[in-house]
């Protein structure tokens, strides 16, 4: 499992340089606010105050975007379409996989255990994201 960690790790990580690096080239700096959703603002938000009274530990990202969930990802995509539509078949594509991916993510990040076929799924998928984005 702890190479389903480094992946997902990477990954999601790489989604969300993809999505700042992308929407700030065609949106400029504020992007964030121009680009995401009231929803998805107000949970980063409400992660941020909740980190910032616990001084002693270590924020997770200096980025707005280091707070959204795997999810929030393909939300983020899909609602700016006509910035991504270049890079992906289309929307289905995107929602399929991030349904998919979450909920291994979400298995692997609460310390369980994916069956083989499970794991082949997600080494195909993240081929997949690697062949259509580079």
């Amino acid at each position: 499992m702890a190479a389903l960690y480094v992946a997902f790790f990477c990954l999601e990580n790489a989604v969300r340089d993809l999505i700042s690096e992308r929407l700030l080239e065609r949106k400029g700096i504020n992007w964030w606010d121009e680009c995401v959703s009231p929803k998805i603002k107000r949970d980063v938000e409400s992660l941020k105050v909740k980190e910032e009274k616990n001084k002693y530990h270590a924020q997770r990202s200096p980025a707005l975007i280091g707070y959204t969930m795997f999810g929030n990802l393909a939300q983020i995509i899909i609602n700016n379409w006509q910035e991504f539509s270049d890079l992906f078949p289309d929307q289905a594509w995107i929602t399929s996989r991030f349904n998919d991916l979450e909920m291994s993510r979400n298995i692997i990040m609460h310390t369980g255990i994916l069956p083989d076929i499970e794991i082949e799924r997600i080494e195909s998928i993240v081929r997949d994201w690697i062949r259509q984005v580079g």
